[in-house]
């Protein structure tokens, strides 16, 4: 085989991706239509997001996250005051049923029809629900999503930026992959760095049940069905991670409390998080905006909202402005921010004591 073209390599991944973010808003749009948000909005002028959830009795906060997905979309326009309208020739599109140009009725939601349900259920009563209820199915997507960034990406990119951590790992250290999913970032590392110990940290049953799996037979690999709340250990660990998953914790603030008990004085906590602004016209510029938004409905916003007093982040609730303020709030000195070319899709946080 000759060489990667790189350019060619780069449009073809946006393309790919451009469809996945059609199948993410095409749910979006079957959501629109099932739970009578295009028709609220359809009823002319501007209207808030507190507005438009009072008319149609369902949670505010789901129906912001998706007023904005649309918004990313361009099938409504959002203005500078926060609210949002539909244009005559949108509502004909989306919301006339029995007129011509009508298209909702084609969108079936791109879902399993549970799955669709547990969102639906969740705009209606703001309860959310968790990653371990999506089951195995959801669990198995994100692992092969991530397989790549998590096995290569982070131990030969990564880790070599954060100061003295390779020499850490090499001699023996004591590691926490907090949210760790499947365990893929945790078992490379396992086998990369056979002097130090690695404990991974999930509620999703399904997540640790695929986790198990993978691990097999490693000796220096423990995996618990628990969240980043349950460390309880003072100064236990030498590195800790949080990979793409802050924003979908219900409590991160907790979280971080937490970890700043289990770091040892000396230690690192890696968070691995979206590359965004704290608002959404700071974010304008990315071409997958709608596709963040549609992960957030149907996934990451769901799981934020999932126990009492939940933050609600969201995908894009966990901008460098945010991770700041809660880390320094944890009690943390020293934060970080490592921007990589290669990765134009997240930022990476060295926080320390």
């Amino acid at each position: 085989m000759g060489s990667i073209d790189q350019d060619t390599l780069k449009k073809l991944s946006f393309r790919v991706w451009s469809f996945k973010m059609g199948e993410v808003v095409a749910l979006m749009i079957h959501l629109g239509d099932r739970l009578g948000l295009y028709e609220a909005l359809a009823g002319g002028g501007r209207n808030h997001a507190a507005e438009i959830a009072t008319t149609t009795n369902l949670d505010e906060r789901m129906v912001h996250e998706w007023l904005l997905g649309q918004a990313a979309a361009e099938l409504i326009e959002r203005h500078e005051d926060g609210s949002f309208e539909m244009s005559r020739e949108a509502a004909l599109v989306l919301a006339s049923e029995g007129e011509l140009p009508f298209a909702c009725g084609a969108f079936y939601g791109g879902e399993t029809p549970e799955g669709t349900d547990a969102i639906v259920d969740a705009f209606k009563s703001g309860a959310g629900f968790t990653y371990g209820d999506m089951g195995d199915r959801s669990a198995d997507q994100l692992d092969r999503m991530n397989a790549a960034w998590l096995e290569r990406y982070l131990p030969e990119t990564v880790l070599p930026s954060l100061s003295g951590l390779i020499e850490k790992l090499e001699d023996g250290a004591d590691v926490a992959d907090i949210g760790c999913g499947g365990a893929i970032a945790i078992s490379s590392l396992a086998r990369r760095f056979p002097n130090s110990r690695f404990v991974g940290f999930d509620p999703s049953e399904p997540a640790i049940r695929a986790g198990r799996r993978r691990v097999g037979d490693l000796q220096n690999v423990e995996l618990h069905i628990a969240s980043g709340e349950d460390l309880r250990e003072p100064q236990m660990f030498d590195f800790i991670m949080t990979l793409d998953c802050m924003h979908d914790m219900a409590h991160p603030d907790r979280v971080a409390s937490a970890i700043k008990a289990a770091l040892r004085s000396d230690g690192i906590w890696l968070i691995k998080d979206m590359r965004c602004g704290p608002n959404f016209d700071d974010n304008l510029n990315n071409p997958m905006l709608a596709m963040m938004y549609g992960f957030s409905v149907s996934g990451c916003l769901p799981s934020s909202m999932s126990s009492e007093g939940g933050m609600a982040l969201g995908t894009l609730g966990f901008p460098p402005v945010v991770a700041e303020q809660m880390v320094n709030d944890a009690g943390f000195d020293s934060f970080q921010i490592h921007e990589f070319e290669s990765d134009p899709v997240h930022y990476y946080y060295e926080v320390a004591h």
